[in-house]
Parts: structure tokens; C-alpha cells; sequence
């Protein structure tokens, strides 16, 4: 027996030792408890121009990293500045003679490739023909040529625009080849839809061939979304670490900017060939003109706007977003939220774009980190307008929600804080009234949702325990209170989150078609207040005091006036 436990406690060490040689520790202490969040760091702003209402600003950077931001001036002409310290600082005001399009790529071989200004070639339908930019690696000089694109008959679409490139980055595959996103119409197309797709060329970009199409899906998949509907157009399409590529598409075109469609992401398994069925972002990212980068460390990043200009993270190639960032929150028609970004560096981003004060470019620096605990508590309080706490208020922590699909018609505040700022660029002193303001909407909370719930108590506090890190939205409802809700960003060691209520109450409603049937995606016009309804039929309403005795109530189907 004692013979017995010697070889088995023998036994045991050396296990452990061939477990510490090997490199192996056991589960508890390799951090089970641990996740991965983003560190994700803004640097200050370079302002360029004091020009806000545009699309032309872009950045490129070649292969030894200088980077060059392109940028125009009202009335004046078109100028850039280059910086080689990943953005933080920039050079002097340089000129350039034509506009820059946001389609380039920094050459393996040397030179940054930009196209841009497809037209057609007279007589025929298969061809287009572009310029073809080659910069040298520092930007200081320059030489501008013809390229020609091969495709299919073409024909405009329902804007009446030609296939033309989308956003950037132009992909140089392992072979050498250059991959390039377009959209437009091609022969045997509806008219009234956009065909994303790529071009291929073997030579530098000197020719173009019709590679792939991405999507064309002539019949919207989600109808009951609001917004007008285009199939696919300003394709982003970038290579990711794991040999996938990953398109973003908007699936929207219409320039009122309360009109909102999500954008869409699919994915090619075999270097842009063959797209899976594309779907949409996850929360929604809205609603234009996107911009993909992948950075060395997997962290992939979208730079999107209208209304406003933002930044949003992905860490599982592409499927859901988080950690967005916003470098302005203006809607149209103060800025188009048509902007551009292009990765700097091995992690890091150049964004460039417009704020209230004009044209500016942003250095955004990007880590993973691991830190523990991956759970923790989430506290706060409920409190009304004096500071007072409210008792019984019930608080609910819902999803992630980037969706901006109500607005207010008019709002004079609004007015007030904004009119100093926003002249009109092409008629000085000229104020453009601002008529709609889009903001995070309101959904009420409902049990069927199933989130996690919590009660004040008699100091206002509430508990969430088990909290995983992340993104959440908070909503907080109580009898006489106009409900509210905030966006949360929980990193360990959460700071509580202060919920302040005004007098006011819940409106809540339903909209359903004479057989009872729910209908989402409709449009409720209430008062100033303008929202829509969840895929329930529920409109959600919260009224601050002095609550009206009547309101205007409209319904519209997509603004069909049906």
C-alpha cells in the first residue's frame, strides 16, 4: 500500500513537471475570468479648412507609411498636407491641381495608386475610362494618366449615374493583382437598382476587367424597415488577417438624411469571387458611405456617417460592431457624413472629415487588452431634476443600439446652439435652418424582451450583478417621469450611472392593419416627434412636462401617405 502511494505521488510530480515544462498552467490561473476589450485613442485634430458642408476630403498613405490628406477650401481650389508620424502632425499647406477620389492603395512595388472621375469612352458601351494617379512614396510628386475599365454593357441606374468607384481601399492581393470596388447598372439591370461589384487589374492599374459582382438584389430582403430601398451601392471591401474578405454596402440612396436604411456586410471565401447573402450590420450601423480598415492586430474598423461621422470596431471580422466613436454628431445639411479613413500603420487610423468648425483629420491609435474580471457589478441611481431620488423607477439594460431612426422636427435649442457655427459654405452668412434632428430613439420596456430588469430603492439605487463588458442602453421608466434611456460602455471597475428624470409620461401605441396584424417599420408622426414602430407595431413616446391634452397624430407606410 505505502509502495503504491510513492509511485502515485511520483507519478503526480512528474506530471507537474512535464505540465510547467510544456507551458501548460491550470484554467484558473490562465485568467478564465479575463476578456478582451479596445483601447482606443483619439489624438488631437489637425484642422485643414474651416469648409464644412463637403465630400471631397480623403487620405492615402504609401508603403513607407507617409500619409497625405487631401482637402478643398471654399472657392479656392484643392490642397493637401502630408504627415510621417502616423498623423499626428502635418506639413505645410501644399496644392494639388484636380480633385482626389477616396479610391488608392500604396504599392508594394512603390508609388500610391489613386483612381478617380470614371467617364465614358465615346462610342462604347463596355468601356470607361479613368484617371490613374501614380504619387511617389512621399507625395511630393506626381504623374497623371489614363486607365481604362472592361465590363459588361453598362447602363445608369435610377440616379442616372454611370458604374463608378465606391470607397476605398483598393485590395492588392498576395498575387499583385488590385482588386477595385465599383457600383452602377449593368444591361438586363432594373433601372432602378445598384450593382456592387469589383474590377480587376493585372498591370498596375493601367486596365481594369469586370471581376465579380457582390450583390444585386433587385427585391428589398427587409421591408419592414424604414427608409427607401436601393439594392447595393458604395461598396467598402477589405482583406482580412484570415484570408476572408469583408464588403460593407449601403443599401439606401436618398438624400434625406431621416430616411434610414441599415447598412449591409457579406463575406468571400475565395479572394472576392463568390459573396455570402448579405446582411444587416449588427447593432445597425447607419445608414452611409462606409470606409473598411484591418489593422495587424484583427481589430477591423468602419468609418460611416450621415447623420454625423463616426468610427465603429469589430473583433470577429465583421459580424457585430462596438466601440464607436463620434467625431461629430451634425446631420445634414451641415455636414454629408461622406468622409474617409485608411489605416496609418500596423494599428492605427487616419480619419479625416468635417466637424462644426471645418475640415479635420483625426489620428485614432488602437489596442486589444485583456483585463479581468470579464464580469462585474453595475450600479447607479434614479434621481428627478432636483437631485432627489426616485423610488420604485425600473431599469432596464438592454442591447446595444447604435440606430438613429427618430428625429424632431425643429428643435429650437438645437437652433440656438448651432446657428453661430453653421453659415452656409457657398453663400457666407446665409444660415441654413435646420429642420431635423436624428437622435438614438427611445423603446419602451417590455417584458416580452426579456432583458434584465432592476428597482430603485428608497435612495433611487439599482443593481445589475453578473454585467458582462460591453455596450448597453439603459432605459428607465416611472409613473409620472418621462422615461429615458443612455447609452453605456461597461469597463471593469464601472463608474455608477446617474439617471435623471423630468415630469412627463410614456406615450406607447400600437399600429396594426384591419386584421389585427402588427406592422413595423411605419412611421409616427407625433407632434414634433417623428418614430417608428418596432417589429411589434409599438410606437414609443416619451413626453416631458407640460404633457400635451392633444396631439396631431400622423401614420405614414414608408412615406407613402397610404
Amino acid at each position: 500500500m505505502y509502495k503504491h502511494k510513492l509511485i502515485g505521488r511520483a507519478l503526480l510530480f512528474v506530471t507537474a513537471l512535464c505540465i510547467l515544462a510544456m507551458g501548460f498552467i491550470p484554467a484558473a490561473a490562465a485568467g478564465v475570468d479575463e476578456t478582451e476589450i479596445l483601447k482606443i485613442t483619439i489624438g488631437d485634430p489637425t484642422q485643414l479648412s474651416t469648409k464644412r458642408y463637403q465630400n471631397s476630403a480623403v487620405v492615402a498613405v504609401s508603403r513607407i507609411g507617409t500619409i497625405a490628406a487631401f482637402f478643398t477650401k471654399t472657392d479656392i481650389g484643392e490642397f493637401y498636407r502630408i504627415s510621417t508620424d502616423a498623423g499626428r502632425t502635418w506639413g505645410k499647406e501644399r496644392t494639388y491641381p484636380w480633385y482626389v477620389g477616396p479610391m488608392s492603395v500604396g504599392l508594394r512595388e512603390g508609388g500610391v495608386l489613386n483612381v478617380w472621375d470614371e467617364r465614358p469612352v465615346e462610342g462604347s458601351l463596355d468601356q470607361l475610362e479613368t484617371n490613374r494617379v501614380i504619387f511617389t512614396d512621399d507625395f511630393l510628386s506626381w504623374e497623371n494618366k489614363t486607365a481604362t475599365i472592361n465590363m459588361p454593357n453598362y447602363m445608369p441606374s435610377v440616379d442616372g449615374q454611370r458604374p463608378n468607384a465606391a470607397k476605398g481601399p483598393i485590395i492588392q492581393l498576395p498575387s499583385g493583382n488590385l482588386l477595385m470596388p465599383m457600383y452602377g447598372g449593368f444591361e438586363g439591370d432594373d433601372s432602378n437598382w445598384h450593382r456592387s461589384f469589383l474590377v480587376q487589374s493585372i498591370d498596375q492599374g493601367r486596365n481594369w476587367d469586370y471581376y465579380a459582382t457582390i450583390d444585386y438584389t433587385p427585391n428589398d430582403p427587409h421591408p419592414e424597415l424604414p427608409g427607401l430601398y436601393i439594392s447595393s451601392c458604395e461598396p467598402s471591401v477589405v482583406l482580412l488577417p484570415n484570408g476572408q474578405m469583408l464588403a460593407m454596402l449601403r443599401r439606401q440612396y436618398n438624400d434625406m438624411p431621416w430616411e434610414y436604411k441599415p447598412m449591409y456586410v457579406c463575406w468571400s471565401n475565395d479572394l472576392g469571387r463568390t459573396w455570402t447573402t448579405p446582411k444587416p450590420t449588427e447593432p445597425h450601423l447607419m445608414n452611409i458611405s462606409p470606409t473598411l480598415a484591418a489593422l495587424d492586430n484583427g481589430v477591423l474598423a468602419c468609418q460611416y456617417g450621415r447623420p454625423g461621422f463616426h468610427v465603429a470596431f469589430s473583433l470577429d471580422h465583421g459580424h457585430t460592431w462596438k466601440d464607436r466613436v463620434s467625431l461629430s454628431h451634425l446631420p445634414e445639411p451641415y455636414i454629408t457624413g461622406q468622409f474617409n479613413m485608411i489605416k496609418a500603420g500596423p494599428n492605427n487610423l487616419v480619419a479625416i472629415g468635417s466637424d462644426v468648425a471645418g475640415v479635420k483629420v483625426w489620428p485614432i491609435f488602437v489596442k486589444r487588452v485583456k483585463v479581468s474580471p470579464s464580469r462585474v457589478i453595475l450600479t447607479g441611481r434614479v434621481v428627478n431634476e432636483q437631485g432627489r431620488p426616485i423610488s420604485g423607477a425600473l431599469v432596464e439594460r438592454g442591447p446595444n443600439r447604435y440606430s438613429v431612426d427618430d428625429w424632431v422636427v425643429d428643435p429650437v435649442g438645437w437652433n440656438k446652439r448651432i446657428l453661430q457655427f453653421c453659415q452656409n459654405d457657398a453663400h457666407p452668412g446665409e444660415i441654413i435652418p435646420i429642420e431635423y434632428l436624428p437622435q438614438l430613439s427611445y423603446r419602451s420596456i417590455q417584458k416580452s424582451n426579456g432583458y434584465p430588469t432592476a428597482r430603485t430603492d428608497e435612495q433611487g439605487r439599482y443593481v445589475f450583478k453578473d454585467v458582462d463588458l460591453g455596450e448597453y442602453v439603459l432605459t428607465v421608466e416611472c409613473d409620472d417621469y418621462a422615461p429615458t434611456h443612455r447609452h453605456v460602455n461597461v469597463r471593469p471597475q464601472p463608474k455608477p450611472v446617474v439617471l435623471t428624470l423630468q415630469s412627463g409620461q410614456l406615450v406607447r401605441g400600437q399600429v396594426v392593419d384591419v386584421s389585427g396584424r402588427r406592422i413595423g417599420g411605419v412611421c409616427v408622426v407625433l407632434d414634433q416627434w417623428h418614430c417608428h414602430t418596432d417589429p411589434q407595431g409599438y410606437f414609443h413616446w416619451s413626453v416631458k412636462a407640460p404633457v400635451p391634452q392633444e396631439v396631431t397624430l400622423q401614420v405614414y407606410k414608408k412615406y407613402s401617405h397610404q
